[in-house]
């Protein structure tokens, strides 16, 4: 299979020579650390642009490119801050920093694509095979980081990103070097665990941060999934095709296509085995669950992939969603039918207590909370529906709306002709030119009612929502709260309608990074 890679053109007469002397290369990156990262970002793009797109020997190439290269990746880290922990659509900020990063990333992959085509173009390729395999590896992680920009700020990724991946790891299984182990600066890298990793790991790096479906991830999970999974990558295997009894787990990726991995039970036609191989992850979510046992026993694993200082309750939301992911194919329940109107919707607990409590002014013990939501909370803004179903909906953001959505945050919404309230859970986001954003919202109750939540010993009132008991969906009366109110047996006064209750916490049913929601017992 020829190379078809996504590179740049190259000048025959360049105006400017590229510096490729890497002692020289260094020198003049010290006196960039004192600067900011946007502008590093752009010194070192400008500097990766001229080297880019001009002839130069595979060698000098190559160590240029890693002489740029640990500098890049910190600083493409340090730009990642201002967008990994903003609402959607992204602010002008947010957008810059992504940009910034996304070039960076783009451009030194372009680097070692370069390299890897003008090695394969040699008429005498001996000893070409520790420089091919540095070369293919830095390529593919820097079009894996490429991509993560694009899934930290729910875009789609363009083609090119699998068109490149495949054809890089098909290279590498003909070179037969897709299991050299090929050292790494962690510096540069972000994601990596160790000191060393193979062409055939970096790749199924890429395979698994697309099959963990990064739209229903936070920006900050898709980082922590992406760096745990470092540690585990060993335990996916990828082999040829072969008939199978049990097709859990299993993925099949296209090598000639520009497409990212599917489930094999999702195959339209039966893979080809001369294009087609498999990626098998039942060792991986084995391996998984038995880091998911230690967290829920309040022990850190030995292996190094949660960090010391971790919280054991993110973590263990995050290895359930990924053992999910990676293990049992995802099915849709119900069908999307695609209706026409428009809702309006707010976000986030305050803005939702506000809106259900429709007798603030009967709450002696809210007047001061209330009327800080009050003067907090923005007006509700106007969102398109795209399609429904008997759970959810899928939404699109009207150009006046306001900028707070996060993923696994909660909204309020009601359809635009209608007084009813609901409460929804934001799933997914997609975003798109133009601060396009379309988001999946799953109901949770067709109503709530709000409330102020006193932990016990504690002296003031948080805001809470009450849910209802749904009996034909056998789901109990639950609250929802704060992240770090559920502790088991854990007691709560509950005021609402000028009423208080002591209740007593009994479950968690749902955790994110923004809330928990907990089923409760009322003890008088």
């Amino acid at each position: 299979m020829a190379l078809t890679l996504n590179i740049p053109a190259l000048k025959d007469n360049p105006i400017i020579i590229a510096e490729t002397r890497p002692q020289k290369i260094s020198q003049l990156l010290e006196i960039l650390h004192s600067k900011n990262p946007l502008d590093i970002a752009a010194h070192l793009h400008g500097e990766l642009e001229i080297l880019n797109r001009q002839k130069v020997s595979p060698s000098n190439r190559l160590q240029a490119l890693d002489a740029y290269r640990p500098l890049l990746g910190l600083t493409a880290h340090a730009l990642a801050e201002d967008y990994s922990y903003t609402t959607l659509p992204l602010h002008d900020k947010a957008k810059l920093a992504a940009t910034a990063a996304e070039s960076l990333w783009q451009e030194l992959g372009y680097g070692y694509k370069l390299v890897l085509v003008d090695l394969q173009n040699q008429l005498i390729k001996l000893g070409t095979d520790k420089s091919s395999a540095q070369a293919i590896q830095r390529a593919m992680h820097a079009v894996s980081e490429h991509a993560l920009v694009y899934y930290q700020t729910y875009f789609s990724t363009p083609e090119h990103i699998w068109s490149d991946l495949h054809q890089l790891y098909f290279c590498a299984v003909q070179l037969g070097i897709q299991n050299i182990k090929i050292e790494i600066e962690k510096a540069a890298t972000g994601s990596m665990a160790g000191q060393t990793t193979t062409i055939e790991n970096t790749y199924k790096h890429a395979l698994l941060m697309s099959l963990a479906d990064p739209q229903h991830l936070t920006q900050k999970n898709i980082r922590l999934a992406a760096e745990y999974l470092a540690f585990h990558v060993d335990n996916a295997n990828i082999s040829v095709i072969s008939p199978l009894e049990l097709t859990t787990s299993c993925f099949a990726i296209n090598l000639s296509s520009n497409k990212p991995p599917v489930p094999y039970s999702k195959q339209v036609v039966p893979p080809n085995p001369d294009t087609d191989i498999l990626l098998q992850t039942l060792d991986l979510v084995i391996s998984i669950h038995q880091d998911l046992i230690s967290l829920q026993n309040n022990q850190r694993p030995k292996d190094g992939g949660i960090p010391a200082d971790a919280n054991f309750n993110e973590y263990i939301d995050l290895l359930t969603y990924l053992i999910k992911h990676w293990g049992v194919t995802q099915k849709r329940i119900f069908n999307r039918t695609k209706t026409n109107g428009d809702i309006e919707l707010v976000s986030g607990i305050p803005a939702i207590h506000h809106i259900f409590n429709s007798h603030a002014k009967n709450l002696t013990q809210t007047n001061n909370i209330e009327q800080e939501s009050i003067s907090l909370t923005p007006p509700p803004s106007l969102w398109h529906i795209i399609n429904m179903s008997a759970i959810g909906m899928s939404v699109r953001r009207h150009p006046t709306a306001k900028k707070n959505i996060r993923v696994g945050g909660l909204i309020g919404f009601k359809l635009i002709n209608e007084e009813t309230w609901s409460l929804g859970l934001v799933r997914w986001a997609s975003c798109g030119n133009k601060d396009r954003l379309d988001i999946g919202i799953q109901i949770i109750a067709p109503n709530a009612q709000s409330a102020l939540a006193r932990i016990s010993n504690n002296q003031h009132d948080e805001m809470a929502l009450l849910l209802p008991e749904i009996v034909a969906a056998k789901q109990p009366a639950t609250i929802i709260s704060r992240v770090g109110t559920y502790q088991p047996a854990r007691q709560l006064s509950i005021t609402y309608n000028n009423n208080t209750r002591l209740i007593l916490l009994t479950r968690l049913v749902e955790r994110s990074h923004l809330f928990e929601r907990i089923q409760y017992s009322v003890i008088n």
